[in-house]
């Protein structure tokens, strides 16, 4: 870095460590002095910034932090601000790319849900459509949104706001309950839920209103209409009517609603309410709003990355915080620094607890709670955190907290903070903490940070019988190519399908997941040598952040597990600081044949440790020009099991040959193999060059019968010379098998032979396997002996190598050799075959050893008994 390099970023150092001061000032004017230091280093530091990122970021900051000093000398001076005055946000990036017919019919899909009409967001809403005309009523959303049992059973009716709010009455709220959509005070709103499973979504609104409260701009002060341009904020309608601004399915939404809201005959609510102002309204249209979109009241809940992306439009992000691959400093700084400037909304989760450990704890099991704000002191990194229940307990570790009025309290636990800084069912944990109880952490972050974007919308159709999870040759993958190395984020939002997500279905959603490889940008077949995985999430978003470097194209690939079959639409997004591309993958391999095959009792021989592994099925493969190819194997699903619960597992090699059943086995032959058996499928990638080969599948256990496909992949662009890919005949194909009965070598028992006749000339091939191997296995030979004694002659034999004494893995051969007639005519010695075990001296104790012995003729042989003889 330069000298000018490093004098900016220093400055920009020094008003980040002033900025930390502000929110541990004890008074305002103190806290606007130290606003006004902070700016003006923001200032000093845009002057010498040398690049236009630098400068835009510095330059957003520099603004909110005038629109703070501004708040706060308004409260240094007696007045009551509107909210915050509006400061133009970073400019989120738009797509610049026209949409495919197909994809906007995708979009037009996503119009179309729950039984509601959501139409693409073209322009604002003119005033006259929330105008109360002379007789006319106030208006109807129909059909009203549905209600959970229990709900029900407190359930008094749809009621209008000045009706349904009249009569909320909470400690330390403010006189009457006057309707209003106002967003001052905002630094204090206390939202809470009751008889609602939208923990998510309160907490999704506590934690957007804490991000304003802090100083900070709303994220879009547009997005519920009527808009009161005069007073700079949300707007009453006169006919009850409100058009939201969602993003969600692919492209931001008009989302109507009317201000009836879930009365209650009871003490409990059924709906949003802000206990400091129960008369604010806009909350609770923005939870209506989000609840129409999801199917209604009885909604389960969902998690608040989730709701704010629909309702922010912001990035969602989930971190799993028992992952051993998050670093919670470089998260802190992270966060912390986000946060100061806005540009980031942060909430968490926990996973199960027993009732036992939620007691102890005062925290709630598969619950969502805000975060509204972090601090760092002394080293000490803690969040104030907020439970969205409205008498749900607070964390009894916290050091300072504020339970709700009717929660339980432990009096050992630590005291309470009546002051006015923390609303209640508040509290304050440490981060190592937050580790601790908490599975995971929710940001939503400002699209504004990046200056590029790219979309693509596409459908996946999942049949109910799953190709292998490790198996991508039919997955979504795109490309993905940056200008200049920098950070790239790739978001995948799978769109929202009538039911999903309700409580019929919980559990039973599915999971998605983006994987990126280092490919050259070729489409990939397999989910091995991923150089980014993302996790498999069971929202409808993941995202994945990589460095890209300039100019190298990286694969992306869409994944899912368990994804209820049927149509699926995405939309996957692309977030860059440089000019980007988000492209389809192009096929590695531009030919492919497919070929079917199985495993029967003769072929199932089991993995290469088997004695019958070479009867597996082989293929011949026949390259002209050296090139990429693959292989892919997959089991067909038989109906009762899946690719993925299969228990077979398998295996590829492919071995230099002549083309023909490889009969002996050389490790030096094999040129590749798929790695590790595994369940249900198996692949090879690899550069061949020109020559014949043989493939072999297997199964890691021999005996296992199933049918599976075999897809060949080759590169070669020439028609006229592409590769050759063939199923070769079984070893017993056209052929008579003889068992010979077991040859049992005995301790101290060296040579076996039997006597062999035929009537004509027979090809015969005759195979010796070892019914049980072991590691003290003897050395043996087989041959084809005429006659025997000083004067026999060796017909054929099993020597390999150059070596007569073999280990019989796979099996001794003695391969295509004519027995005739007269081999063992009268005076001929007789035709013998032979077995020798190599003699190991004066070795004791040696257990008995089993060979089984295999004939295949084109006619039968006649085949005597065993015995013994020295030759």
């Amino acid at each position: 870095m330069s000298e000018h390099g490093r004098s900016w970023s220093g400055i920009e150092a020094r008003a980040k460590s002033v900025e930390r001061t502000i929110d541990l000032k004890t008074n305002t004017s103190a806290a606007l002095k130290a606003t006004i230091e902070t700016a003006e280093l923001y200032m000093q530091a845009l002057r010498l910034a040398d690049t236009p990122t630098d400068r835009k970021r510095i330059d957003a900051r520099c603004k909110d932090l005038i629109n703070k000093a501004e708040v706060l000398k308004a409260k240094q001076d007696g007045s009551v601000s509107n909210g915050v005055r509006e400061v133009p946000l970073l400019k989120p990036p738009v797509s610049p790319r026209k949409l495919t017919t197909r994809e906007n019919i995708i979009l037009l899909e996503g119009s179309k849900l729950n039984g509601f009409l959501f139409k693409p967001w073209d322009k604002e809403p003119a005033d006259e459509e929330f105008a109360l005309n002379d007789g006319e009523d106030p208006f109807i959303d129909l059909p009203e949104l549905p209600l959970s049992d229990i709900q029900l059973e407190s359930f008094d009716g749809w009621k209008r706001p000045n009706e349904a709010l009249s009569s909320m009455r909470f400690p330390g709220a403010s006189e009457g309950n006057e309707v209003c959509m106002t967003t001052r005070q905002i630094s204090k709103i206390d939202l809470v839920q009751d008889l609602t499973s939208d923990c998510s979504v309160v907490a999704s609104l506590c934690a957007g209103s804490s991000r304003v409260g802090r100083g900070h701009q709303m994220i879009s002060s547009t997005f519920v209409y009527p808009w009161d341009y005069k007073e700079h904020t949300f707007g009453l309608s006169p006919n009850g009517k409100y058009i939201l601004k969602f993003y969600f399915n692919g492209c931001w939404r008009r989302v109507v609603i009317d201000d009836r809201l879930p009365t209650s005959k009871t003490s409990r609510v059924l709906h949003v309410v802000d206990r400091t102002c129960p008369g604010r309204l806009w909350p609770t249209l923005v939870e209506k709003a989000y609840l129409k979109v999801r199917g209604g009241y009885d909604f389960p809940g969902s998690n608040s990355g989730t709701d704010l992306a629909v309702i922010t439009g912001w990035i969602p992000q989930q971190v799993f915080l028992h992952d051993d691959d998050v670093d919670s400093d470089s998260l802190w700084k992270e966060l912390f620094d986000a946060t100061t400037e806005g540009h980031s909304i942060i909430t968490v989760g926990t996973g199960k607890l027993s009732r036992r450990e939620q007691k102890q704890l005062g925290l709630a099991a598969e619950h969502d709670y805000a975060v509204l704000e972090m601090k760092e002191r002394g080293g000490v990194k803690e969040l104030l955190v907020k439970n969205p229940w409205m008498d749900g307990d607070v964390w009894k570790g916290a050091s300072r907290r504020r339970p709700n009025p009717n929660s339980e309290t432990d009096p050992e636990t630590a005291p309470e903070d009546d002051s006015n800084d923390m609303v209640p069912g508040t509290f304050w944990m440490d981060f190592n903490s937050v580790f601790q109880h908490f599975e995971n952490l929710y940001i939503n972050w400002n699209p504004g940070l990046f200056s590029h974007r790219h979309d693509r919308h596409f459908s996946w159709t999942l049949p109910k019988k799953r190709p292998a999870a490790n198996i991508l040759d039919d997955h979504h993958q795109l490309v993905v190519q940056a200008t200049r190395t920098s950070e790239v984020w790739i978001l995948l939002n799978r769109h929202f399908r009538n039911g999903d997500y309700s409580h019929a279905n919980s559990g039973k959603n599915g999971y998605i997941a983006l994987y990126i490889f280092d490919k050259q940008g070729r489409r990939v077949l397999s989910r091995e040598g991923a150089s980014t995985r993302g996790p498999f999430v069971d929202s409808p978003n993941t995202l994945v952040r990589f460095s890209a470097t300039a100019h190298q194209p990286y694969t992306v690939a869409v994944l899912q597990s368990d994804l209820p079959p049927g149509k699926h639409n995405f939309t996957i997004s692309l977030f860059s600081h440089c000019p980007a591309t988000l492209e389809e993958a192009i096929a590695r391999y531009p030919h492919a044949r497919t070929l079917s095959a199985q495993w029967t009792r003769s072929t199932a021989g089991g993995s290469s440790d088997s004695p019958h592994y070479l009867s597996n099925p082989q293929f011949s493969l026949t390259l002209h020009t050296h090139q990429p190819i693959a292989c892919l194997l997959r089991i067909v699903d038989d109906g009762t099991t899946t690719l993925d619960t299969t228990d077979i597992h398998v295996k590829l090699a492919i071995l230099s040959s002549d083309g023909r059943r490889i009969t002996r086995l050389r490790t030096r032959d094999v040129v590749a193999h798929s790695g590790d058996y595994r369940r249900g499928s198996a692949v090879i990638e690899k550069a061949l060059a020109p020559g014949k080969y043989t493939v072999i599948a297997s199964t890691f256990d021999a005996g296992q019968l199933a049918k599976f496909t075999l897809d060949f992949y080759s590169s070669e662009a020439d028609a006229a010379a592409r590769s050759s890919f063939e199923r070769l005949p079984g070893e017993e194909s056209g052929k008579l098998l003889m068992r010979v009965p077991p040859a049992v070598f005995e301790r101290g028992l060296d040579r076996m032979l039997l006597p062999l006749t035929v009537r004509r000339v027979n090809k015969v091939v005759i195979i010796a396997r070892q019914v049980q191997r072991s590691s003290t296995s003897s050395l043996f030979k087989m041959s084809l002996e005429q006659g025997q004694g000083p004067y026999k002659r060796t017909v054929a034999d099993s020597a390999f190598d150059e070596e007569e004494f073999h280990a019989v893995g796979t099996g001794l051969r003695i391969d295509d050799v004519d027995l005739r007639p007269e081999m063992h005519a009268p005076g001929s010695g007789g035709l013998w075959l032979v077995l020798e075990r190599l003699a190991r001296g004066t070795e004791q104790g040696r257990e008995a050893e089993v060979l089984q012995v295999d004939i295949l003729a084109e006619e039968a042989v006649d085949i005597g008994a065993w015995g013994r003889g020295q030759g």
